[in-house]
């Protein structure tokens, strides 16, 4: 493999790494300050996703309001998740908030298709920011920069650096970290944890629509089944300790991925959940992790 090939497998795994990152980050929020594993996360941004498209097609919506549409629509749906459903469940455990969340995923998965039916009949992509590429040179090397990817790239980077400066330098950012933790002693401080968990599960769910809609794929509901999994591998990879580790875990991944492909495409898949599984024998708590030590 020549340093071209190197250096254009990472431009071309730029794509997936801001769509592996919003996911993941989502997925971590909710279980930080949860404790719960929202499989239905994924489902939930694929209806913004077809919410965005809906606007874009039939209303000739500008595509950044039809995101922004979707992302609104999504973000009140996760609050609406946990305010309506999770919060309600009395004494629920975490594995009991994920079996909700499984149960909402098959909901979704089936209401897709009724409300969104001219979708559906026509199956188009979503929208494409555009199909071009930019090409360039670097120290005598000609490479090329699908827009598309650039203009993921770039909403990844400015949404989830606007998120994690607010995490840290932020009066909710301060709640979300209190929270994840320890809940009961957040409350004795004062902390309203409710707001806090209706915000993490509503930012999670519009993170996850830029994600489905960044994709340019073709819709269908269980389009976004791939990145949950890998977003689930890339905490466990990266360490759920920190809301930072499981972002590198998505940054790891599609290299990991795209690298193997370069090789062999058809064991690419096998080759990413050697390497975590590898890596979960050598580190259990992640690979940028910490042992969780509670106090009593």
């Amino acid at each position: 493999m020549s340093f071209q090939q190197v250096i254009q497998t990472v431009f071309n795994s730029l794509q997936s790494i801001a769509l592996y990152s919003l996911a993941t980050f989502g997925i971590t929020l909710v279980f930080r300050t949860s404790i719960a594993t929202n499989y239905a996360q994924g489902v939930v941004a694929t209806f913004g996703c077809y919410v965005s498209t809906h606007f874009a097609l039939y209303y000739n919506v500008p595509l950044p309001l039809a995101i922004i549409i979707g992302m609104l629509t999504a973000f009140f749906i996760g609050m609406l998740i946990d305010v309506g459903i999770i919060r309600r469940g009395k004494g629920l455990n975490p594995g009991g908030k994920q079996i909700v969340t499984m149960g909402l995923l098959l909901v979704f998965t089936n209401l897709i298709p009724v409300t969104f039916s001219l979708i559906t009949t026509m199956t188009p992509a979503s929208p494409n920011f555009s199909a071009q590429n930019f090409n360039f040179s670097i120290l005598g090397l000609n490479l090329y920069w699908p827009i598309q990817s650039i203009i993921c790239t770039i909403l990844a980077v400015v949404l989830l650096g606007t998120v994690f400066i607010a995490l840290k330098y932020t009066k909710w950012g301060l709640g979300v970290r209190a929270t994840a933790s320890n809940e009961t002693v957040s409350q004795m401080m004062g902390i309203n944890t409710r707001v806090i968990t209706a915000l993490s599960w509503a930012i999670a769910s519009a993170l996850a629509t830029v994600s489905a809609v960044s994709m340019g794929t073709v819709l269908s509901p269980g389009m976004m089944g791939k990145i949950q999994i890998y977003g689930f591998l890339a905490i466990v990879l990266g360490g759920v300790t920190s809301f930072f580790a499981p972002v590198l875990g998505a940054i790891m991944i599609p290299l990991v991925m795209n690298f193997a492909a370069a090789f062999t495409s058809v064991w690419a898949d096998a080759i990413v959940f050697s390497v975590v599984l590898i890596a979960i024998l050598i580190r259990p708590n992640g690979l940028f992790g910490k042992k969780m030590i509670k106090k009593v």
